[in-house]
Order: C-alpha cells, then structure tokens, then sequence
C-alpha cells in the first residue's frame, strides 16, 4: 500500500533577485518530495526576473504570477489564497533550500501530529555561495515556545514549514514589514512548535537583507512586543532586547534609539 503523501505548498516571492532567484527556484522543484505545488509571484521586479522566470515555468510547471508591485506581505497573504496544500513553506528568492527538506519536515509532521510549525537548522551563505558559518541552534527550542520567544527570534524563517490551516488562521499582518516574528508569537501563543535538528536551508547574507538595516529593525521589533504588554514575561523580555540593542547599536554610534 502506498504511503499517503500530503500536498505541500512551496512559495517563492521574488523582488529583484535576477543573480539569484535561478538557483532558489531549482531547489524548490527539485525537491525528492513529490507531491509538492510551488508558487512564485514576482512582485514587479525591474531587473528582467520576469523573462528568467517564465524561462523557468516552462520547464517546471510551477504557477506563475507576474504584476506591479505590492510588497512582501501582500504578495505572501495573494499566494495563500490560492495554496491547495496541507502544509505550506516559503522563502527569498534569493535563498538555496536543500533538497530534502520538504521530505523531513513532512515526515516531522506525519510522526508529531500535534505540532503546527517546524523549523530547522540553517547556514550563511555570501553573495557568491560560499559557506560563511551556521545559523546559532543554542536557543533554538520546542513545544509551547511563546515565552522564550518573547526574549529572541530564534525561528530561522527560510527553514520553517507549517500547517496551511493554522497559517490561514493568521495570515501575515500588513501592519509590519516582517512577515515572521509577529506571526511566530501569535501561532506560538496557542500551539506547539518543533525545532528539527537538521540542516535544511542555506540564507544568503547581503546588502540588501532587511536585517541589515539595524535601525529600522529595532523600532519594528519594540512595536511587534508592544502588542504583547499585558504578559507577565512582557517587562522582562523588552529589557533584555533593550540590553541587546544598546549593545549592537553603540557599535554602529546610534546610541540616540537606545532612548525609544
């Protein structure tokens, strides 16, 4: 008797990402796991991404969406509209998913029925693919995680896998520019989460990854934990950012949004 095989739903928004965005869809369609829809919306790149794409579905089959730009977060809530799978993932279209990924977290899944997301290890990559290190795992936790998430994101968001139901649930809140950690509280605050210990995707590092931009960073992360200001953890987890950013941020001389 053969083995039931949910339908997994892989989206790849892409802005911009001509150097790369090749690579990334590859390693989406490419994956050993067979049963998988793979979505890519490009968001109105001006970079000839749309020819390359198109070039790319031809050959995959993958659905297709080409239009103006709307941002991230609503590219993201578009393409969950339309999911069919049971188990949805998603990435930069400059990032590099190893191929067995959506066969071990669907297996995760399949073994540990009562978890709603999966997340796993990942490693650093530069401009041109070279390893640069690996992903810290220290803090990386399972089961109901709200509190410690509520001191760090430590959910590495390019290796997550999670229920289409539970994410329809929430959808991605356009009131931020990041998609995952307010997302990541709100499923945290009411369900399991399981870390897998292995390695399933390589995130390219860049000058123009959203996390390098330390300042906007910071007043989006004390927005995100103003939300939660009626925990008991609240107090606790907004010093220690705090702690954290006068640390990183008197490095770059921007003690002045140590004060907000």
């Amino acid at each position: 008797m053969k083995k039931y095989k949910p339908l997994v739903t892989f989206v790849i928004p892409s802005y911009n990402h001509i150097k790369y965005v090749e690579k990334s869809i590859k390693s989406v369609c490419e994956q050993t796991y067979e049963n998988l829809e793979v979505i890519v919306i490009d968001d109105g790149s001006t970079d000839r991404s749309h020819e390359l794409i198109t070039k790319l579905q031809q050959k995959y089959g993958f659905i297709y969406a080409h239009r103006p730009n709307k941002g991230l977060i609503k590219t993201l809530n578009e393409a969950l509209e339309i999911a069919k799978g049971e188990y949805f993932c998603w990435g930069g279209s400059d990032d590099i998913f190893l191929k067995d990924k959506v066969e071990k977290q669907v297996e995760f899944f399949e073994t540990n029925p009562d978890f709603v997301l999966c997340y796993g290890r990942m490693v650093f990559i530069d401009e041109n693919g070279n390893i640069i290190k690996e992903a810290k795992t220290k803090y990386n936790k399972s089961g109901y995680i709200f509190d410690q998430l509520m001191y760090r994101c430590f959910i590495t968001l390019p290796t997550v896998m999670v229920k289409t139901d539970i994410l329809k649930e929430f959808g991605f809140d356009s009131n931020y520019f990041l998609e995952d950690y307010p997302l990541w509280l709100k499923i945290a605050k009411k369900y399991k989460i399981g870390f897998l210990d292995e390695q399933l995707t390589y995130y390219r590092l860049h000058g123009s990854n959203v996390s390098n931009n330390l300042d906007k960073m910071v007043i989006e992360v004390n927005r995100i934990l103003d939300l939660w200001q009626n925990e008991h953890i609240y107090q606790k987890a907004i010093s220690y950012w705090y702690y954290r950013w006068f640390c990183d941020l008197s490095k770059h001389n921007n003690l002045i949004l140590t004060k907000i």
